[in-house]
């Protein structure tokens, strides 16, 4: 496991080199979402504001392709097919698939740790609500937390790297999930548990913190290990050569 994921390192410096001026993106992102939520934890910690919490989903899925040049994100290849130009060229290569497949991880989960650890120490720093509802150590716990929340939601964004055949209702079932999934969200947290998302983890980080890093990262750990699945059965079912 260990000399593949060595391998994957050495197979995204090139992607690490020309990605480097997209990581100005990165921290610029970081820095319009720290000051707005600096500004936006008082209300919410008192009314739970939906939109919120949409927009950190926003935040966090944007992070999964923030560093990565346009060249290399998902994109339409042909008629029918999506997926990276740059994996597709690589996959013609002689490269182990599970070495290809774990290098399409690292980069964005490298943005995800970079851009929640920035958002969230930014906004503790700059928020005094914010710093007397949880201490340092259970901000560590929070912190963990929303990293793995992004790796189980952004991981989709490199488990697509390798295509999609697109069919005619593709798109249609595509944003039809996306306003079921957060409708779920806003009947189970709004509606159910009378709280918000961010509000409910802040809680967890408080009140469970050993429990809270620990169940998270066994989730995100369950998560990745599906997509990287779903990633494989891809590469395995798309014909990169018609």
């Amino acid at each position: 496991m260990m000399n593949i994921f060595r391998q994957a390192l050495q197979l995204i410096r090139f992607e690490l080199d020309v990605s480097k001026k997209h990581y100005l993106t990165l921290l610029f992102l970081a820095g319009i979402y720290t000051f707005f939520l600096s500004l936006s934890i008082p209300p919410y910690l008192e009314e739970h504001v939906f939109i919120l919490d949409v927009l950190l989903i926003i935040f966090l899925c944007t992070l999964s392709f923030a560093i990565k040049p346009k060249n290399f994100q998902y994109q339409k290849i042909d008629d029918h097919l999506y997926g990276s130009p740059y994996f597709s060229m690589l996959n013609q290569l002689p490269i182990k698939r599970s070495v290809l497949i774990t290098s399409r991880f690292i980069l964005p989960f490298i943005s995800i740790i970079a851009g929640i650890t920035l958002l969230l120490v930014g906004t503790y720093i700059l928020s005094p609500e914010l710093r007397s509802t949880v201490n340092p150590v259970e901000l560590i716990a929070l912190i963990v937390m929303w990293i793995c929340i992004s790796f189980c939601i952004g991981g989709l964004f490199p488990a697509s790297d390798p295509g999609d055949e697109i069919k005619r209702f593709t798109f249609f079932w595509s944003y039809a999930s996306i306003v079921l999934f957060f409708a779920g969200l806003y009947l189970i947290f709004q509606v159910w548990l009378d709280t918000g998302l961010f509000k409910w983890t802040i809680y967890l980080a408080s009140e469970f913190t050993l429990l809270s890093i620990l169940g998270s990262i066994l989730i995100a750990c369950l998560v990745t290990w599906y997509w990287f699945r779903h990633a494989n059965r891809q590469v395995q079912k798309i014909d990169y050569l018609q």
